[in-house]
């Protein structure tokens, strides 16, 4: 059986990973490698969804195909298109007349935990090109299994996009929200069926005097079913209908930890997509498997060197009630 999983990437970028063995700022560098990959958090989480295809942590009943829906402009948008063909990556592009961002990552190797990241805001997008992104949804969602919504909104783009998207999706289409800030407050309020934010973006929406655990259970009360708090390498936290929980992922060489927050959620939605019947402590454990190999791999996606399947079996899943 396949399986179609529609993934929003409005704001993609070029990504330039630049490695050096020592960083020294004020110094010229020789690179001990560099390489040019599509990017963006849907990019991230479509090309793990890809490579879980091939190379699952568990035999699957289904091999889920991830499609890019999103924008692309100027001569970075071209560049954009060719890298996603290249890794044979299915995506319906809305053009725009602004030209795709390109982000920075800068890899010491002396302290592969602490790699910098320079993010690009992005191109303004404008109500024509929006209203053509509408169209590309509706192609998108009209034969998924389930709707990821991830990453950051474009100048231009209304705080609600992924919002009226979720709220659009038709019953039984998964809907998964990955987001930060104003579109995270506008889209939770559209109870998407799994949320996952870091512990940092969570408290920016908590209310005032409010704890994040209890902006957290608010959420699941007002009916998203799971809700996922990672905290960079602390245990993540889930809220969810079997209970709630405390998944550790293993200890892995860390070399680049950038895109593993996105190749947990591509785990857990190829996991909640392909098995849906084998319960939350298994979908945890895929998804911290896959978060643990994105570490050990220098560009964002899964190591050839440690694959998730390698690593299924060191995640610890606690159930913490109470």
């Amino acid at each position: 059986m396949n399986t179609a999983i529609a993934i929003a990437s409005v704001n993609p970028a070029i990504e330039r990973l630049l490695v050096v063995d020592r960083n020294r700022p004020g110094s010229v560098h020789r690179l001990a490698r560099s390489e040019t990959l599509a990017g963006g958090k849907g990019v991230n989480v479509a090309r793990v969804l890809a490579s879980l295809a091939t190379d699952p942590p568990v035999t699957p009943v289904a091999h889920p195909t991830p499609h890019l829906f999103g924008f692309a402009g100027g001569p970075t948008g071209r560049l954009l298109r060719d890298l996603l063909d290249t890794e044979k990556l299915d995506a319906d592009l809305v053009t725009t007349r602004g030209a795709t961002r390109v982000n920075e990552v800068l890899v010491d190797l002396a302290d592969p935990d602490g790699a910098t990241v320079y993010n690009a805001t992005g191109a303004e997008v404008d109500k024509t090109e929006l209203d053509a992104l509408d169209k590309a949804f509706d192609r998108a969602i009209r034969n998924t299994q389930a709707l990821v919504c991830t990453g950051s909104l474009p100048p231009g783009a209304p705080d609600d996009l992924y919002a009226r998207w979720i709220e659009a999706a038709p019953d039984p289409v998964l809907t998964v929200l990955d987001a930060h800030g104003p579109a995270l407050a506008a889209g939770i309020r559209a109870c998407p069926d799994v949320v996952k934010v870091n512990a940092e973006e969570l408290a920016a929406v908590s209310d005032a005097g409010r704890s994040t655990l209890a902006t957290a259970r608010a959420w699941r009360e007002r009916g998203t079913e799971c809700v996922i708090v990672t905290d960079g390498p602390r245990p993540t936290l889930a809220l969810t209908p079997d209970g709630t929980y405390e998944v550790t992922a293993p200890d892995v060489p860390t070399r680049s930890a950038v895109g593993s927050g996105d190749a947990f959620c591509a785990g857990l939605v190829h996991s909640l997509v392909t098995a849906a019947d084998r319960g939350w402590g298994r979908h945890l454990r895929v998804a911290a498997a896959c978060g643990a190999s994105n570490a050990a791999s220098l560009t964002a996606g899964l190591s050839s060197d440690l694959p998730a399947r390698s690593l299924y079996d060191l995640v610890t899943v606690c159930r913490v009630d109470g």
